[in-house]
């Protein structure tokens, strides 16, 4: 069925399956099956029509192919496997079912035409899990966007997904079509126990050992999307390779990564391997995977400190809870999280209409741009010194604007500076999915008292060590210096840059002060002056937060003095590169005139 309108399909009382009332997914659509394992996949794999289903991640490919339990010949595309193998599977195998990657898409439908087939118009298209096209978009661009491209050319082709991206976040190149929605007349009820912590990773810890130590029946899994975090829960709880299961990527350079970070003792396992008592998932496993266990208990992680934990409540977070298929603790989830620290002055509204009124900007800048004849469009392209590459990007000699970055910038701010702000933004956003909550809150300042070696270290002190392990030779060392001064490199790259870049004198003449050594820094740096000035008030302003408009005047004084601009500085010229707020809080008991900077606006300069 396809049509130029929206739609819904009702299915019947008392099915599970879509296969149960469908033979075929719906066509040309966005389709929104509303239900995590019900089965959409297997219908498209079990059917008559030749088809190729596109799926985010290895996992999800090996999980419906290689690791089947019946007879069913599925090929799986992914890293490894060669064009032969896939022309020799087209050539033997009748209707075609191949699962790829996204990745894989264009190099499967090379080797297809080079056995002699036309897939646009002879197979059917299915890009599972669609969602993932917009969450993963700004780091997996390049794929992506080829795979809409080729998509496009399919006659018949369709997105499916659980847990669809609200309608006004929708990537641009599926704007067009229309939605189609399974109305189950009952979905299960599923229970959110909220376990609010500042140290989720301590208290996993505690979960871990509550169970193994306590011999109970119960097997957590645990999705958390850091590697980091699940090498560090397995330290502190002391858990042994046969007791523990770890699921994550083990594609390329990632794939070393991973392994390394949890060590060669814990291998890298698979979605179907068996169930151990303690399971960790990241990101790989969050969609599509079928996980069965009926001593299954799921536990999801979101730490405020650590962005990429911080799941959307609609789509990733509603996918997790769909993965253990059998569980008889399926309808309830331990959500364990912490709040995120960031400021709030700036509210989601006021972020949303900055965002829009840049990208209106940068739309109508680049169209001017655009409509000049080709030499002249050239020769000014040619011209241009700094741009603001947040949404926009010189391509094939014209300005392209990607709305699909600035919707993605809203939905960030959304689940990072908004959802997981307070506990009640997040019981909101919860209840708005339909999820039942009932909350537990751990006491921060017993976590303070276990917690004996909580520390904070200043830059000085670590610049310094840094300096002390760069100019002295071990004597005796468990570790070489080369490779603590890496750790440090990595945890606090500011020490290195100001190492390499200002050399210890300097650094001490700056009394360690970290915003001046940004700003030496950047004044150091061979870039046009406007960059500069950009570049030095993102080191020195705190975004989203009240800045006293004297100290805003004297701070851009200092940094047209440092860059040798003969001009006096105004707070109002703040206003040239950021959209600002005007408040007046209450500074040390006294009203202020304040602004806060909201985000830096659309900047193109021209020689």
């Amino acid at each position: 069925m396809n049509t130029n309108q929206n739609w819904i399909i009702n299915a019947p009382a008392g099915v599970t399956y879509l296969s149960d009332f469908l033979t075929e997914i719906p066509v040309n659509c966005l389709f929104n099956k509303k239900q995590t394992g019900c089965g959409a996949t297997e219908l498209a794999i079990r059917n008559s029509i030749p088809t190729l289903i596109a799926m985010p991640y290895v996992a999800l490919v090996k999980n419906k192919t290689i690791y089947r339990k019946d007879a069913i010949s599925v090929l799986g595309v992914y890293e490894g496997i060669t064009e032969q193998d896939i022309i020799d599977y087209a050539t033997s195998h009748s209707p075609l079912k191949i699962a790829v990657t996204y990745d894989s898409l264009p190099r499967t439908i090379k080797a297809l035409q080079s056995a002699g087939l036309d897939p646009y118009k002879e197979l059917f298209l299915l890009v599972d899990e669609w969602h993932v096209l917009f969450n993963s978009y700004s780091f997996r661009h390049a794929a992506i966007k080829n795979l809409l491209a080729e998509a496009a050319k399919f006659s018949r082709a369709t997105y499916m997904t659980a847990t669809p991206i609200e309608q006004e976040y929708v990537l641009e190149e599926l704007k067009h079509l229309p939605v189609c929605e399974i109305d189950w007349p009952h979905l299960q009820e599923v229970k959110i126990r909220s376990r609010q912590t500042s140290k989720p990773a301590q208290y996993i810890v505690k979960e871990c050992r509550k169970v193994l130590d306590g011999g109970l029946e119960h097997n957590l899994h645990i999705f958390v999307n850091s590697v980091e975090f699940i090498a560090k829960v397995i330290d502190l709880a002391k858990l042994t390779p046969d007791r523990v299961k770890v699921v994550c990527s083990t594609s390329g350079d990632n794939g070393e990564n991973n392994q390394r970070k949890l060590g060669k003792s814990y291998p890298i396992g698979q979605p179907s391997a068996p169930v151990r008592k303690i399971n960790f998932y990241t990101s790989t496993c969050f969609e599509g995977c079928d996980i069965y266990d009926q001593q299954g208990v799921t536990f999801i992680i979101s730490d405020g400190n650590k962005s990429n934990t911080l799941l959307d409540i609609s789509t990733l977070f509603t996918q997790i809870c769909g993965r253990l298929r059998d569980s008889r603790y399926k309808g309830e989830i331990i959500h364990v999280y912490s709040t995120t620290k960031y400021s709030r002055e700036v509210t989601l509204d006021e972020f949303t209409a900055s965002t829009k009124k840049v990208l209106a900007e940068a739309v109508s800048y680049a169209d001017e741009i655009n409509k000049l004849s080709e030499t002249t469009r050239i020769k000014t392209l040619s011209k241009i010194k700094y741009i603001n590459e947040q949404y926009v990007r010189i391509e094939d000699n014209r300005l392209v604007v990607d709305k699909n970055l600035a919707n993605m910038d809203i939905v960030n701010f959304k689940i990072c500076r908004h959802i997981y702000r307070t506990y009640v933004n997040l019981t909101d956003e919860l209840k708005r999915n339909g999820y039942t909550i009932t909350r537990h809150t751990f006491s921060d300042i017993m976590e303070k008292i276990e917690d004996k070696a909580n520390a904070r270290v200043t830059f000085k002190e670590l610049f310094d060590e840094y300096c002390r392990l760069k100019t002295t030779k071990p004597f005796f060392s468990l570790e070489s210096h080369e490779d603590l001064c890496a750790q440090i490199a990595v945890k606090y790259p500011l020490v290195k840059q100001a190492y390499d870049g200002l050399g210890t004198d300097k650094v001490q003449a700056l009394k360690y002060h970290v915003s001046n050594i940004k700003r030496e820094l950047m004044k150091r740096q061979p870039a046009p002056t406007e960059y500069k000035i950009v570049k030095m008030i993102n080191a020195t302003f705190q975004k989203q937060s009240p800045i006293a408009k004297s100290k805003v005047k004297d701070i851009l004084q200092g940094i047209y003095d440092d860059l040798g601009i003969k001009q006096t500085a105004k707070a109002t010229d703040i206003n040239k590169w950021y959209e600002v707020k005007q408040t007046t809080p209450k500074i040390n008991g006294k009203t202020t005139a304040c602004i806060i900077i909201i985000r830096s606006k659309f900047i193109c300069s021209i020689k």
